[in-house]
C-alpha cells in the first residue's frame, strides 16, 4: 500500500532534515514557483508559501490534497469557508518567526539611534500578539520605554492615538478584513497626520494595513524615518518603487524580516510536530539538533545590504528581484536576544 505523499517547496529551511524522520509519509519537494506541477502525483499534503491563495479554486486544482499547509504564521491567504465546504484542512505555524521579526525591529532602531538615545524615546507597539510581545521583551531588557495598543488585550492597552504620539511606532498586527477590529487600512491618512516630525515608523506586518494613499503620504513625508519590510501590492514596482530608490532616512527590505534561521526552522519544525501527531509518527529530535552554527549573513549586519540591493533592483527596473530574493533568501543567523523557542 502506497504512503500518503507530502510535497514541500524547495528551499524550505530544515525540511529535508526534519521530514527525513517521517516513516508514514512519502516526502518530496517541488520548485516553489510551480506547485501546479505536482498535481499529477496526487499528493495528500501540500506545503506552500503564502503566495498561494488557498480557496475553492485551489481545492479544485488539487483534488487529492486533504491538508494545505505553510511553515509561516500567516493565514490571510486562506479562505477557511471554502476549505470547510470542500472538507479540507489548513495547518500553519503561528508565532514561529515572531522572535526573528522582533530582532529585525531592534536592529532597525539601532540603524537610526544609539541605545543611549533609544532609552530617552518611547516606542509604541500596535498589535500585542506573538511578535509584539517578543519585540516588547527586547525593549524591556534594553530598558527602552514602550507602550502598546491591542483591542483584544484590555490590560494596559493604550488608545491608538496615544501610540501615534510616540517617537517610534511599530506595526505588529495580522491582516484581517472583518470581525470587530479589522486591520486592513488600519492606519489612514488622518492617523498618519498625527505622527510628529522625526517619528520612526516600522511596518513588518502586512502592507495592506496601510492604504495605498496612506503609504504614499508616508513616503511623501520627508520628516519621518521609515522601515518597511512589507508593501501593497508586492512586489512594489513602477513609480512608487522608483520614488523609494533615493528616499533618505529609510530602510526597505523584501519581506524577509522573519527569515532568520531560527524563525524559518521553527516554522518547519512546528508544522512537522503537528503532522507527527496526525500520522502517528515518532517524536522528533530536539530543535537544537537541526541548527547550523555558521550562516552566510547575520541579523546584526544584514540591514544596509538588503536595503541597498533592493533599491538597486528598483533603479534598474528589475521588478522581480523582490520575489527572487524572498524565495531564495539564505538562513540568517539570529542575535539571540529573543526567546525564539
Amino acid at each position: 500500500m502506497s504512503l500518503p505523499i507530502l510535497f514541500y517547496p524547495e528551499g524550505t529551511v530544515g525540511a529535508s532534515e526534519i521530514f527525513s524522520y517521517f516513516r508514514n509519509l512519502d516526502i518530496r519537494s517541488y520548485p516553489a514557483k510551480s506547485p501546479e506541477e505536482i498535481e499529477i502525483f496526487k499528493p495528500t499534503i501540500l506545503i506552500a508559501n503564502t503566495r498561494l491563495k488557498v480557496n475553492r479554486e485551489t481545492c479544485l486544482k488539487f483534488p487529492s490534497v486533504k491538508i494545505f499547509a505553510t511553515v509561516s504564521s500567516g493565514t490571510d491567504h486562506v479562505n477557511f469557508s471554502d476549505l470547510k465546504k470542500e472538507s479540507r484542512v489548513f495547518i500553519n505555524s503561528p508565532g514561529s518567526n515572531a522572535g526573528s521579526v522582533a530582532e529585525y525591529c531592534w536592529v532597525s532602531l539601532l540603524h537610526f539611534f544609539s541605545e543611549e538615545k533609544l532609552r530617552k524615546k518611547n516606542v509604541g507597539i500596535i498589535g500585542f500578539g506573538n511578535t509584539g510581545k517578543k519585540f516588547a521583551k527586547i525593549l524591556e531588557e534594553k530598558r527602552v520605554p514602550h507602550i502598546y495598543n491591542d483591542p483584544f488585550i484590555k490590560d494596559r492597552s493604550q488608545p491608538i492615538d496615544e501610540i501615534l504620539k510616540c517617537q517610534i511606532v511599530s506595526l505588529h498586527v495580522p491582516l484581517t478584513f472583518d470581525g470587530p477590529y479589522p486591520t486592513v487600512n488600519l492606519l489612514d491618512k488622518d492617523k498618519v497626520s498625527k505622527l510628529k516630525e522625526g517619528t520612526l515608523l516600522l511596518n513588518t506586518s502586512r502592507g495592506e494595513v496601510l492604504s495605498e494613499k496612506t503609504f504614499q503620504t508616508i513616503l511623501d513625508r520627508k520628516d519621518l524615518y521609515k522601515v518597511m519590510d512589507v508593501f501593497s501590492p508586492e512586489p512594489p514596482k513602477g513609480k512608487i518603487a522608483e520614488q523609494m530608490v533615493d528616499l533618505e532616512n529609510s530602510i526597505f527590505t523584501p519581506h524577509i524580516a522573519g527569515y532568520s534561521q531560527l524563525g524559518r526552522l521553527l516554522g518547519t519544525y512546528r508544522l512537522a510536530e503537528k503532522l507527527c501527531i496526525l500520522y502517528k509518527e515518532n517524536p522528533l529530535p530536539p530543535l537544537s539538533e537541526f541548527l547550523q552554527p555558521n550562516q552566510p549573513i547575520s541579523t546584526e549586519t544584514f540591514l544596509k545590504e538588503e536595503d541597498r540591493n533592493l533599491r538597486e533592483s528598483w533603479k534598474n527596473q528589475d521588478w522581480e528581484y523582490f520575489e527572487r530574493r524572498r524565495n531564495s533568501y539564505p538562513a540568517r543567523k539570529d542575535l539571540g536576544l529573543a526567546d525564539l523557542y
